[in-house]
């Protein structure tokens, strides 16, 4: 089963997102990874920014915390899906181009 995870950037500690959408939320982040393959989904807070790591590939793509209070499905699934374009394009040296 994949895992969804978020922590703070500056010391790595765990948080759970407010809202009461969140849970939904989580569970299309699960499905959304099944899906893709993914076992694991990090999002980084800093400030109000959440970047994204899509198995171990901590991306330079970032989605807005207020995604997790109040995005429906398909919001968070393009989302999603922009941030695993990112993660190819950083895969075969685009990354650099991101930034």
């Amino acid at each position: 089963m994949a895992t969804v995870e978020f922590r703070n950037e500056q010391d790595g500690s765990t948080f759970e997102p407010s809202g009461a959408e969140v849970r939904r939320v989580k569970s299309d982040i699960v499905a959304w990874a099944k899906r893709n393959e993914y076992d694991r989904i990090v999002f980084w807070r800093d400030g109000d920014k959440l970047w994204v790591q899509l198995g171990d590939s901590r991306l330079n793509y970032w989605m807005p915390e207020h995604v997790f209070a109040s995005a429906g499905t398909e919001e968070i699934e393009m989302q999603l899906d922009y941030a695993r374009g990112a993660e190819r394009r950083g895969a075969v040296g685009y990354g650099k181009f991101d930034k």
